[in-house]
């Protein structure tokens, strides 16, 4: 049969399709395999505690009854959007209402409905793109939207920190020479894959660029603060309001990825576009990872998750696996990004003598899973050499994975240095 130009874009693997393919073989494969590449967040004991048992205390109590056997709104379940639209004003300082807010079935299905409302053609005839300020940038973005060029990106500026450390930064001067075809500005805060956080200052910065060409400045917060919190510098805040900030949130990181739970916050012009988006392509979304979350909202609970168990847990597992890194990489020529937050390290080993995709192939073979770096350069055409040096480690595992992991991973960086000098 013949594919639409639509269709034939998927028609090859995808780094996404192959990160997902990864996990949904783990969960299914009777080997031992050391997944330092997934995207899931740990298990920590007293956030899921939490969650079972209040799914518990819903079922007993039948007010799972209404959310298996009826639609919600296409806009999300009502007391959970009134209650998380209070949540932002208290805790960001943000004048909205439940208005400002719509609930999505993930941050995937989230940036699709945005990148594409703000992308490709419009009816003045002009067509724009969905501008990545910064790259390395998150893995998922790559196939959004419906045309296939309309991403593009502008590589960040790079600046060692101290031994065997670095940091990205946005090149403030390419993005200041930008013509008028950016339909929207997209950043992540912290940032999968490498942990970055742009300063306030840079935010302020960026919120001003769209302001001043009139278009969004779209935030994905899905690691961030005020949830779910896992922002290490404590002087990083959130953005003040803006009718042209558009900021993105989920449920996931939380401990909650099955339920494909996501929410946009925006300008109630652009949350009303949504809803009937969302309307056409889902009907209504699950509500089910709303109801279990309710209830830490109203009593102002989640707040206390994020700051006194996400927060710390995630913090202490980033020093545990720098260590690790540091002790298994002795002698190697290698940089860790300053990690300021989400659940991977991002790992440079300058002059690499194979790409991080045959890295990642030899890693494989031996059960340890990694992201090769080459596919977290969305928007950016041609070969990067720095990205073919780095890979993606999630932290979010277990000690024993973390430690034979990264052990793994030296023994396979050695032996391709080793290979490449005869």
């Amino acid at each position: 049969m013949r594919f639409s130009k639509f269709a034939e874009r998927f028609a090859s693997h995808s780094g996404t399709r192959q990160l997902m393919d990864d996990l949904g073989q783990l969960q299914h494969s009777d080997l031992e395999i050391l997944n330092l590449g997934g995207g899931n967040p740990s298990r920590i004991p007293e956030v899921h505690d939490w969650f079972s048992n209040k799914l518990r205390e819903l079922a007993t109590a039948r007010e799972l009854d209404n959310t298996f056997a009826a639609y919600d709104s296409p806009q999300g379940n009502q007391p959970f959007i009134r209650a998380f639209a209070r949540f932002l004003s208290a805790h960001c300082g943000w004048p909205i209402s439940a208005s400002n807010v719509l609930c999505t079935a993930g941050s995937q299905a989230s940036f699709f409905l945005l990148f594409n409302a703000f992308s490709g053609a419009y009816a003045t005839g002009e067509k724009r793109r969905i501008l990545l300020p910064q790259m390395p940038e998150y893995i998922g973005y790559t196939d959004l939207c419906l045309e296939a060029d309309a991403i593009f990106s502008v590589p960040s500026k790079i600046a060692l920190t101290g031994d065997h450390r670095f940091r990205y930064s946005l090149d403030t001067v390419a993005l200041e020479q930008l013509d008028g075809t950016v339909g929207a500005i997209c950043i992540s805060r912290p940032t999968n894959p490498t942990g970055n956080a742009i300063s306030n200052a840079d935010l302020e910065w960026l919120l001003r660029l769209a302001e001043a060409r009139d278009i969004p400045l779209i935030l994905d917060n899905a690691y961030g603060n005020p949830l779910p919190g896992i922002l290490f510098p404590t002087e990083l805040s959130p953005p003040r309001w803006s009718k042209h900030l558009v900021a993105c949130f989920s449920l996931s990181k939380l401990g909650l990825p099955g339920l494909r739970t996501g929410m946009v916050v925006a300008d109630e012009a652009l949350i009303d576009v949504l809803i009937s988006a969302n309307a056409t392509l889902a009907l209504a979304n699950n509500s089910l990872g709303a109801r279990l979350v309710l209830d830490l909202l109203v009593d102002d609970q989640l707040a206390v998750f994020a700051k006194q168990i996400i927060r710390p847990f995630y913090a202490t597992k980033s020093r545990q696996a720098i260590a690790y890194c540091d002790a298994a990489f002795v002698g190697l020529d290698y940089r860790i990004h300053e990690s300021d937050g989400a659940i991977f390290l991002w790992v440079w080993f300058a002059g690499l003598p194979i790409t991080a995709q045959a890295l990642y192939q030899r890693l494989k073979q031996r059960g340890v899973l990694v992201i090769p770096g080459h596919h977290f350069g969305p928007g950016h055409s041609g070969a990067s050499k720095h990205l073919e040096e780095c890979i993606r480690i999630s932290y979010a595992q277990p000690e024993a994975t973390l430690q034979r992991g990264i052990a793994a991973i030296a023994d396979e960086v050695r032996a391709a240095y080793i290979r490449g000098q005869q």
